[in-house]
């Protein structure tokens, strides 16, 4: 009897109404959701791919640094200053030769060469090269070496064909043998250069760093060995920290490899932004829903307060209310999973083609945090109508 009575100021137009308003915020609010976790996990699984987890840093060369007012290499404190940022969790700097080197070769398959040279040196841990011909100790007499990727490119596509010479492949430069004539402190040595490798981390001629401290005690100039760059493991290399980091303090890198940093941040804007606007909407919706049964509530007065002179207590008579938006409520959640459903099948299609992968079905945050929002919005609703019918 009580529904029935209540049910006479019933209005579907409105509650349809402000159920689509619900509808849209809660799909919009819980698909971007569903889909910045997806990136996240996309980007964790590819990081060899669009993050690195090394980076060169260097100062910015200036007119002071050009004119040798001011130095453009690390200081101890700088370089603890580096090592203590919570995107960094390991910093090590580069060591150079501090004597005089060349590289040469006369070979009848190789065309022959002489050129000036220079070395680094870099822990092991941060190469991207693994090769067992990567050892050296003293008293050898070859040194191995390791050149970046983007020159064996640069000779390949631009100085081989001008000069009208052959290009070269990675093998083949691999089996060619450099004579590397070092000297220093009224001392000459030469050593066989054999390249083992190409890295796509790091862009400098790179020897290993056991080779190139003994080297600089035995033909070294003596003076302390200035570190121009450094080399950091970062735990985070989409952190937008690290860009603000290197801008306070000139610092700079390959902005190339910081792009998915840059889009890691607009990523997070346009989530950010299009999130805060499904909570409006689920707000406003959430408002004109109670507001809708507040108008129903007050459309009944009359037949509410007969209910009270029969004996009828307000939460009896608050239950058909409470009810109908319980199942309202309900109707919404479950639409709400089923239009991101088909709106995931629907991204997938297209990260197929791109070969990602997303994850199958729905993450279980979004659920969770979808039941808290329904319980929440219940209570709140539930509460105004009991208090509205007993106003009454």
């Amino acid at each position: 009897m009580i529904s029935k009575v209540t049910n006479r100021n019933y209005s579907k137009l409105q509650l349809f109404g402000a159920g689509i308003g619900t509808l849209i915020g809660m799909v919009l609010l819980m698909s971007l959701a569903q889909f910045y976790f997806e990136m996240n996990k996309i980007m964790d699984e590819n990081r060899d791919l669009i993050d690195p987890e090394f980076l060169v840093i260097n100062k910015k060369i200036s007119l002071l640094a050009t004119l040798n007012i001011r130095e453009a290499t690390f200081t101890a404190r700088e370089i603890e200053e580096v090592r203590s940022q919570p995107w960094a969790s390991k910093v090590e700097g580069f060591i150079s030769n501090q004597f005089a080197l060349s590289a040469y070769t006369e070979s009848e398959n190789f065309p022959d060469f002489y050129t000036d040279l220079f070395f680094e040196a870099i822990p092991d841990e941060y190469l991207d090269v693994k090769d067992e011909a990567w050892l050296w100790q003293e008293g050898d007499q070859s040194i191995p070496i390791i050149l970046p990727k983007d020159y064996i490119n640069l000779y390949n596509f631009g100085f081989a064909p001008s000069q009208g010479l052959p290009q070269i492949s990675p093998a083949t430069i691999g089996l060619v043998n450099f004579t590397i004539s070092i000297r220093g402190q009224g001392k000459q040595a030469v050593y066989n250069g054999k390249i083992i490798g190409f890295s796509s981390r790091v862009n400098s001629v790179l020897t290993p760093w056991n080779f190139l401290n003994w080297a600089n005690k035995e033909y070294g100039s003596g003076n302390s060995n200035e570190i121009s760059r450094l080399v950091v493991e970062t735990k985070n290399p989409t952190d937008p920290e690290i860009i603000s980091f290197l801008n306070k303090h000139s610092y700079e890198t390959l902005l190339e490899k910081l792009k998915s940093s840059r889009l890691n941040i607009l990523l997070k804007f346009i989530v950010s932004f299009l999130g805060s606007l499904g909570i409006f909407i689920i707000l406003l919706a959430f408002g004109v829903f109670i507001l809708s049964f507040q108008l129903l509530i007050s459309k009944s007065g009359d037949e509410i307060r007969k209910l009270k002179w029969l004996g009828y207590h307000y939460k009896e008579i608050s239950k058909p209310y409470i009810q109908r938006f319980g199942l309202i409520i309900s109707i919404i959640f479950l639409l709400s999973f089923l239009c991101m459903l088909f709106l995931k099948q629907v991204f997938m299609t297209y990260t197929l083609e791109l070969g990602l992968e997303l994850s199958k079905g729905i993450d279980f945050r979004l659920v969770f945090g979808g039941i808290i929002i329904v319980v929440i919005m219940f209570i709140i609703n539930t509460l105004a109508i009991l208090r509205q019918t007993k106003m009454i």
